[in-house]
């Protein structure tokens, strides 16, 4: 009998610590929400020098030639991401280090296949002296990350994962819609890679998913 009025008053104190906690967070599901982010790495997977020691486990550009997630190189180039896992708004907090200095990036969600039509640009910046930078945003993206359109929406072989792709690449190297124009030609085109120097971006450690959820009093009806 003791025991059980322990495990009661146990049980109690935890009710009682959660709805403090929920309080503290404005006693609500948004607040609650809000709450709830993922952090994300991402690595170089790409190395020039890597081209000319084995010309069969590496293309020209130093890039794993075999199917499947690339491996990350151990390198001291990286980056980190915090992001939250469902809102209105996909919400960031972008830091990569040890890039080429004073290059512009621009971090990008990129759907398979090649060259990643309709991605999404998040932001840009240039790095500094020392190959440091930092982008943050909040953007609108009602579908959700993956996109339906996107090859990994659904799982795919040989990983079977399930997830958006977000890289950080160089900034000419990505055209986020609208007119491009080029020696060649100006025309309006969607949103998609058009330059390839992978031995300078950053890659996804792992996929995310993002879930947008509109806003509460979106569609209250007057």
């Amino acid at each position: 009998m003791r025991k059980r009025k322990v495990l009661l008053v146990v049980i109690m104190l935890a009710v009682l610590a959660s709805a403090t906690a929920m309080a503290g967070q404005g006693g609500n599901k948004k607040g609650i929400i809000e709450t709830k982010a993922g952090t994300l790495f991402l690595f170089q997977k790409c190395d020039a020098l890597l081209a000319g020691q084995d010309t069969e486990a590496y293309d020209t550009l130093g890039c794993p030639t075999a199917d499947g997630p690339w491996p990350i190189l151990p390198t001291k180039r990286w980056g980190q991401m915090k992001y939250n896992l469902l809102g209105d708004k996909f919400r960031f907090s972008f830091e990569g280090k040890k890039l080429v200095p004073n290059t512009d990036y621009t971090l990008i969600y990129y759907p398979d296949p090649w060259p990643g039509e309709n991605l999404i640009c998040l932001g840009s910046r240039t790095s500094n002296d020392a190959g440091n930078l930092q982008i943050n945003g909040s953007v609108d993206i009602p579908t959700g990350l993956p996109v339906p359109e996107d090859e990994n929406y659904s799982p795919k072989s040989p990983s079977g994962a399930v997830g958006a792709k977000i890289w950080l690449v160089r900034s000419d190297d990505v055209h986020c819609g609208g007119v491009l124009t080029s020696a060649a030609t100006t025309e309006e085109t969607t949103a998609q890679m058009i330059g390839w120097t992978p031995q300078d971006y950053l890659f996804e450690g792992n996929l995310i998913i993002y879930q947008y959820e509109p806003p509460r009093d979106c569609c209250r009806k007057k």
